[in-house]
């Protein structure tokens, strides 16, 4: 039996994430068309860790992918809205790790007050768009020519999903590091069943 864990990231996992992230840029997968160098990607890792909430999820030890939270960009002022980011690498896709990524992320999110997610996905990416709807997320728009990659514009489809918040008179939302203990490890544990041996 493999052992597995769905966890908080911290600095020390930038390289094993920016592996993971950096073939997505190669194809419509993600909107960089290059991965960043490690210095600036543990940056990001750092500016949005402690406030939003980037996790990780572990095979037998061995990063196999990663999900990570930013504001949302049509609404940065809104606390209670965000936006997601999912990567699984190559190998470990099929076995349940977005799936694992996804459940412990919404906990996350709801334990933390969140009040609506949003998915920006480049066209065309059919995995990506079932991921998503499987997810719960529901299409709001398809943003004609609203991203470009390698100089040429992409339309870019935008997906959102109304979370559960546990307070939901709550005046700002939890960071994630202020979720109380056994209510995180609770999620954990939930996710880390969904992966498949």
């Amino acid at each position: 039996m493999k052992k597995v864990a769905v966890r908080r990231v911290n600095e020390w996992d930038g390289p094993s994430m920016l592996k993971i992230y950096a073939p997505y840029t190669e194809g419509l997968e993600a909107f960089e068309g290059e991965p960043p160098e490690l210095q600036e990607y543990i940056q990001r890792i750092d500016r949005y860790t402690y406030g939003l909430g980037w996790i990780l999820c572990e095979i037998d030890s061995t990063p196999s992918g990663f999900c990570c939270l930013t504001e949302d960009r049509e609404a940065p002022e809104d606390l209670f809205s965000v936006e997601l980011q999912l990567y699984v690498k190559q190998d470990c896709r099929r076995r349940g790790v977005g799936s694992a990524l996804w459940a412990l992320m919404r906990d996350i999110m709801e334990l933390g007050n969140r009040r609506r997610v949003t998915a920006r996905v480049l066209l065309p990416n059919p995995e990506a768009q079932a991921f998503f709807l499987h997810a719960g997320f529901s299409p709001v728009r398809t943003e004609r020519g609203g991203a470009e990659k390698w100089g040429e514009p992409h339309d870019v489809l935008v997906l959102q999903r109304e979370l559960v918040p546990s307070d939901p008179g709550a005046e700002r939302p939890t960071k994630p590091y202020l979720i109380e203990n056994a209510d995180y490890e609770a999620a954990r544990e939930r996710a880390a069943l969904l992966v498949k041996g």
